[in-house]
């Protein structure tokens, strides 16, 4: 009887704990519309539970605007999506709409009865809005990938304001709109005249409700629209109002947090998200921002993906791969954005830093870049019509000049991210007016300066992205957390300027030692070669386009100075350093982890997925974003200018240009190799027209500053012969 006992419970203890072992988190999402880190880690209900858990700042861009309708639909799809003005038609299927009822407006839509409780009307026309884009995105992804997967799903919440407001259900609807169970209605609400539009989320039918689905579902989100409806009224409130009602609602967002993580199993996830934040200060930068608590999680924990490899910073991509990974599913590859990972510790604190830092750059990259841009055009403009009319002495513009060559070097190093606007401008502007004056006192002639410049740059790039560049992250001309144009590697602007500066600084250095220029030819291609390999590699600057860009320059400067005579030979061996260089790139892209690969190694994997035609949506990407920004970009009316300027020069004054190449033939070397490089930015590059121009600036404004002392020479030369 005893070893029949034993035997039961042994084999009960054999049957058990598998079945615990082999469990699949469940995910839980609480969202918190139009509050942000600030808001939240400064109220006493919110702060403990921020600092339970990681935290990150959140990248929110869409394929439109930052607005909450799109931040859900691209968190539902994984990939940068746009909606429409039904993505707020969320219904429970017993409501009624436009007094029919809902479950039969979903048979009308769809030829089908639905099978969940709560449906999205809005699917179908938002997945074929997104059609359009030239880009992968499936509207619905997450919810497709979890019900494929065998996991059920619910919603529990909406934010009705002065009309329907259902956008959160996007984040889990499938493509079809379903959602198996939940409510949306206003059933989960209570009235309460003192809130805005007289209805505030019933906490307790939320949390019953919760316990319901729980066992049963596998991803609950819960939308907390309190803070919605709040925002949308605020205009009508006092501020000492709207102040108490927001802590109000934090402190019911807490009492429901206290006891849904208290159910949780140890397995279980619970994911705050703070998808759509009002405005920084104003500056209209958003920032969202993300908290994860559970085993995984530690407390004080930062949070990052490959999509930005930056400790802190995760995209509103990447929520849907990190539920399926939590989720044990695949994420499909139609999602763009990448699983969410612990990678340091910090916390609040650090992300309250790092949030101050980049809300300082993107108020100051605005204002900072026009004004360069603007003195570009103006001083080049102004040397060029100075070589015709003779306003004032040539030197007179040798200073600007030199400033704006100076520029991309000085905001490297500059601590612009620590200082506020006005600020920000004055020191800028003091310290290029200092390193213009310490390089004409140290430096006579021109093309030292041009060396000094320019090797200092390409140096200090190529360490600081071998040191993670640690600079460009915080630079104006680096790095855009909020825009989310490059979190990582070689962005467009400093990738011409690193082209530009390296085969300047190589011309200039054999220009100024003719002595030892057949030594220097090698040691040149030797740096040109370690330079491409900076830029293409995934751990480098991530940046084909530019490594297409360096090799094209690098090859005609090479060419040029060592006198290579152009023919099938010479084209050949230049084409196959092309191919050579593209394996290489595709090599290293194949040969790392897919959270190491940069945008090139998501490009061939998208190929491999979808064929050729992968490779014809990137191009029309690319050439869409170039025809946008050569209309509304600054940078386009410089690279305009610089072009311009060459024109004119080569008419004009005669002879100008041909004087430069005999009596600077090392020079007129790397003028010809950064001119090509500036063409293929602009070509390959979908930022083309900025990375043209900032590869430009070191042959523009080189040429026109020696094309101004050639003819000031020549012109005192003709005064003493009269």
């Amino acid at each position: 009887m005893k070893r029949a006992l034993v035997a039961g419970l042994f084999t009960v203890i054999i049957f058990l704990l598998p079945a615990r072992c082999l469990a699949q988190a469940k995910v839980v999402i609480v969202t918190l519309t139009r509050a942000g880190l600030e808001q939240a880690a400064a109220d006493q209900a919110m702060a403990p539970w921020l600092a339970r858990g990681s935290v990150a700042l959140m990248n929110i861009s869409t394929a439109a605007r930052s607005t909450s309708g799109h931040i859900y639909v691209t968190a539902g799809a994984g990939s940068r999506a746009v909606a429409a003005e039904s993505a707020k038609l969320a219904f429970n299927a017993d409501e009624e709409h436009a007094g029919t009822a809902v479950k039969d407006l979903f048979l009308r839509h769809l030829g089908e009865k639905p099978a969940g409780q709560v449906l999205h009307l809005g699917m179908t026309e938002i997945v074929g809005l997104n059609r359009t884009l030239q880009h992968p995105v499936s509207p619905g992804l997450l919810g497709d990938a979890l019900r494929k997967g065998g996991k059920v799903t619910a919603v529990i919440g909406n934010a009705d304001g002065q009309g329907l407001n259902r956008e959160a259900a996007a984040i889990l609807a499938d493509s079809r709109g379903e959602i198996a169970l939940g409510n949306v209605g206003k059933s989960i609400l209570t009235r309460d005249d003192l809130f805005p539009f007289g209805w505030r989320i019933d906490r307790v039918k939320a949390w019953q409700l919760f316990r319901e689905v729980y066992p049963v579902a596998d991803v609950i989100l819960v939308d907390w629209g309190d803070l919605a409806r709040l925002d949308e009224y605020r205009p009508l409130l006092s501020d000492s109002v709207a102040a108490a009602l927001t802590e109000e609602i934090f402190a019911d967002v807490s009492w429901f947090l206290t006891r849904v993580f208290a159910g949780l199993a140890p397995e279980d996830i619970l994911i705050i998200l703070f998808p759509s934040p009002a405005p920084l200060n104003g500056s209209g930068g958003q920032l969202g921002m993300l908290a994860a608590l559970g085993r995984p999680f530690p407390p004080g924990g930062l949070l990052s993906s490959a999509t930005t490899r930056r400790p802190g910073i995760v995209a509103i991509t990447d929520v849907a791969p990190f539920v399926l990974q939590q989720a044990g599913l695949p994420a499909p590859g139609g999602m763009l954005g990448r699983a969410i990972s612990v990678v340091s510790l910090g916390g609040v604190p650090a992300l309250l830093r790092m949030q101050d830092e980049i809300v300082r750059v993107f108020r100051l990259r605005p204002p900072l870049m026009k004004t360069y841009v603007f003195f570009q055009i103006v001083i080049v403009l102004g040397a060029l019509l100075n070589l015709f009319v003779r306003i004032v002495p040539i030197r007179w513009f040798e200073g600007p000049l030199l400033g704006l060559l100076a520029f991309p070097l000085m905001v490297l190093y500059l601590p612009l991210h620590k200082i506020s606007l006005v600020p920000g401008f004055v020191l800028t502007a003091a310290v290029v007016a200092a390193a213009v004056v310490i390089l004409q006192r140290l430096l006579s002639d021109p093309v030292q300066r041009f060396a000094a410049v320019a090797a200092a740059t390409s140096l200090s790039l190529v360490v600081d992205i071998l040191r993670n560049a640690q600079l460009m992250k915080v630079s104006v001309l680096g790095y855009d957390a909020i825009s989310g144009a490059r979190y990582y590697g070689l962005g467009n602007e400093y990738m011409g300027v690193l082209v530009g500066t390296t085969v300047l600084a190589a011309a200039a250095v054999s220009s100024l030692l003719p002595q030892v220029r057949r030594m220097l030819l090698p040691l040149t291609a030797l740096y040109f070669f370690a330079v491409v390999l900076i830029i293409v590699s995934p751990g480098g600057g991530a940046n084909f386009g530019g490594t297409l860009t360096a090799l094209i320059a690098f090859i005609v400067t090479l060419a040029v100075l060592g006198q290579v005579r152009p023919g099938w030979k010479s084209a050949s061996a230049v084409l196959m350093g092309l191919v050579l260089f593209a394996g290489i790139a595709v090599f290293l892209n194949t040969r790392v982890p897919l959270s190491a690969q940069s945008h090139l190694g998501r490009t061939l994997s998208l190929v491999q997925q979808d064929g050729w035609q992968a490779l014809r949506d990137v191009a029309s990407r690319k050439a869409a974003m170039n025809v946008r920004l050569f209309r509304y970009s600054q940078w386009s009316r410089a690279f305009l200018v610089f072009l311009g300027m060459l024109t004119v020069l080569f008419f004009r004054p005669r002879a100008v240009l041909q004087d430069l190449h005999r009596l600077y033939p090392q020079l007129a070397a790397g003028f010809l190799g950064i001119i090509a490089g500036s063409i293929t930015a602009f070509l390959v590059n979908d930022s083309g027209v900025v990375a043209a121009a900032t590869t430009l600036l070191y042959a523009g404004v080189p040429i026109i500053l020696l094309a101004a002392r050639l003819l000031e020479k020549s012109l005192l030369n003709a005064q003493d012969d009269k």
